[in-house]
């Protein structure tokens, strides 16, 4: 079962009747049986049944099976299906928003670099640029073009929100940080810099010029690909 996206997860969690039941699910700190859940939520079981399934499809919660506490032997009936949470964590933000990816970046900073955190988050965040260009990274001769929708790509999946103006300009619509941009600017902003300059050079683009300049909006950082 793979990991559900941050829309899968609304997509099911929508339906009021499902959610009421994984919230069920999730407070119990445990496996519930579907006779459990019906009663927890008030509905019958074959619905119980119905929803339980439908979030164990989506890879919100697992499943084992168990013969019911003190049953054992001839006699102690079928292993009851059971449903526990999943193991996991997803937000989902219209736009994109990476707090947690940013409070890495800066608790490495500063443990790195504990007498020097601005610098250290410089640092940093150019390391882990480079380290996502270059796992992009594709062999072959670079064109301007190809390096272009290279980064595009890159930078939309960090929630950048890349777009390319009529002179060529890239932009970032969306600041992945915003909250934390507002507190911080200079550090955010610079961090930022640092980020999409060290994806450039992750992915071998060396004839782009990564600046601080965005409009009122958008993220603070634009950048030009020289042909």
């Amino acid at each position: 079962m793979s990991t559900p996206t941050e829309w899968d997860v609304a997509h099911v969690l929508s339906e009021p009747t499902r959610r009421a039941v994984y919230d069920a699910v999730r407070r119990s700190r445990g496996s519930l049986t579907r006779d459990e859940v019906a009663k927890a939520t008030g509905i019958n079981r074959r619905l119980a049944t119905f929803h339980l399934d439908r979030l164990a499809e989506t890879g919100l919660l697992t499943t084992d099976y168990a013969r019911p506490t003190g049953r054992r032997g001839p006699g102690a009936g079928r292993p009851a299906k059971r449903y526990a949470a999943a193991a996991l964590e997803l937000e989902l933000s219209v736009p994109p928003r990476h707090y947690v990816f940013a409070a890495r970046l800066l608790a490495q900073a500063i443990a790195g670099e504990p007498t020097d955190a601005v610098a250290g988050s410089m640092q940093v965040a150019r390391a882990e640029g480079e380290r996502i260009g270059a796992a992009r990274r594709s062999p072959g001769r670079h064109t301007g073009r190809r390096d272009r929708n290279a980064a595009l790509a890159v930078l939309a999946d960090l929630g950048y929100e890349p777009a390319t103006d009529s002179a060529g300009t890239l932009r970032l619509r969306n600041c992945p940080f915003r909250a934390v941009a507002d507190v911080a600017p200079e550090l955010v902003c610079g961090m930022n810099c640092e980020l999409v300059g060290g994806v450039f050079a992750g992915l071998g683009i060396d004839t782009a010029e990564v600046t601080l300049g965005g409009a009122p909006g958008d993220c603070c950082v634009v950048a030009t690909i020289a042909h």
